[in-house]
């Protein structure tokens, strides 16, 4: 999905390719200018993403880990994607650009930050160590499924449900109760930003509700299990406006319905 996504997204941004010039790798790197990013004024990124970058990685993976690039060069054939990324130091807040560059085979093959110094933000979240004050209950796992596979287009029912979306569940449910104790069960429903969100939030709840249905229904004790919907509020994507097809393939990891696992073993 995410390579028909980003063949679709090339097609409306090539003007945008023949502007921006950074279509080929270059050492040392050229950064563009941070205030033509999308959004503006950067992002909060997943630290733990971060590290897991490494050479040899393919665009959908990168797409997995960091999302789309935020200089609009997600097209066909481009060798760089630049990020402008937002860290916590004590009460501000650091803005660094980040490079990656893929080889002929699009494959990860450097990456570099604008201000070498942004590196220690990886470095000091991986040392440090926290101990919290009282015991807690672990989260043991999270799954995020994608609404696209679960149900039919704008339905939420057990009846609508994808062979795709059943399939999936049906691993998760194994997955879960491989598990030797279970504190918690949640089941959080999110749509993408198409659309009022007097639709959106009762359609999210609803395919919560659903797949908490699924999950007592294959033995899951339903007094653990509990549901949220949050339509379009907490969203993965920073997509820009556009053609409506490519809008909706670029907004499509925004349309899941995560279950979060607590408890131990």
């Amino acid at each position: 999905m995410k390579s028909q996504w980003l063949l679709a997204m090339s097609v409306s941004l090539l003007a945008t390719v023949a502007l921006q010039g950074c279509a080929t790798a270059d050492s040392p790197p050229r950064f563009p200018d941070p205030h033509s990013a999308t959004p503006t004024g950067g992002t909060f990124v997943n630290v733990d993403n971060l590290r897991n970058v490494a050479p040899g990685l393919n665009k959908d993976q990168m797409f997995d880990l960091l999302g789309p690039p935020h200089f609009h060069e997600w097209f066909v054939g481009g060798h760089v994607w630049n990020y402008l990324f937002d860290f916590r130091r004590g009460g501000d807040t650091i803005t660094c650009q980040y490079q990656v560059q893929f080889d002929k085979d699009m494959r990860v093959s450097n990456t570099y930050w604008r201000d070498p110094a942004c590196a220690e933000f990886l470095r000091e979240a991986a040392a440090v160590m926290p101990v919290p004050a009282e015991p807690q209950v672990p989260t043991v796992e999270q799954f995020t499924l994608q609404s696209d596979a679960l149900f039919e287009f704008g339905k939420s029912s057990l009846d609508s449900m994808l062979p795709s979306g059943r399939a999936a569940l049906d691993k998760t449910i194994e997955r879960i109760k491989a598990h030797k104790e279970i504190a918690a069960i949640t089941v959080v429903g999110h749509t993408d930003r198409i659309g009022p969100a007097s639709a959106n939030q009762p359609l999210s709840l609803a395919r919560a509700d659903s797949v908490r249905g699924y999950l007592i229904a294959h033995g899951l004790d339903g007094s653990l299990i509990h549901t949220e919907g949050v339509g379009s509020s907490q969203p993965l994507t920073h997509c820009p406006d556009g053609e409506v097809h490519a809008l909706t393939a670029c907004l499509q990891p925004d349309r899941r319905v995560s279950i979060t696992v607590q408890g131990r073993g």
